[in-house]
């Protein structure tokens, strides 16, 4: 039987709904210049969720609700294997001024080309779900049912 994965990081990919049939993922730069969405280590008194929300808040500047999660990725940094819980984020409210804004570049981008911008694969595969979901009739933003641009 496999082990099952300590999950020591979460990440958002913080969206918004900009009209009929238009929805947008905001991504950011890594401290090395890629572009990712927001992620980072669990503190024992967060749960994952709240995490993601924090990331998000720190290195995006938005604010949203944290939803269902649309899965998780491995990567290796400094050794030790990284298991990051991922959380879509309807973004609510967009900050002028956040915490890593000195450090960071954030864009919005239409969903059906987010996965073009991150670098990372598992992310790429995880932002495509997210679309997929999004198009669910079964999922909250689904109603009414979008038609996705692109």
């Amino acid at each position: 039987m496999a082990r099952a994965k300590w999950i020591n990081q979460a990440a958002a990919i913080p969206y918004r709904v900009v009209g009929p049939g238009h929805v947008e993922v905001l991504v950011v730069t890594s401290r090395s210049g890629k572009w990712t969405v927001p992620k980072g280590s669990l503190k024992p008194h967060m749960t994952p969720e709240e995490m993601a929300a924090l990331e998000a808040l720190e290195e995006a500047g938005v604010l949203g609700q944290v939803e269902a999660a649309v899965g998780q990725f491995t990567y290796e940094k400094g050794g030790r294997e990284q298991v990051v819980r991922v959380f879509p984020l309807r973004v609510e409210r967009q900050l002028d001024r956040w915490q890593e804004e000195e450090v960071r570049l954030r864009a919005w981008v239409p969903i059906a080309e987010a996965h073009r911008f991150v670098v990372r694969r598992a992310v790429q595969q995880l932002v495509i779900r997210l679309r997929h979901r999004l198009l669910s009739s079964s999922h909250r933003v689904a109603r009414p049912k979008l038609r996705l641009v692109g």
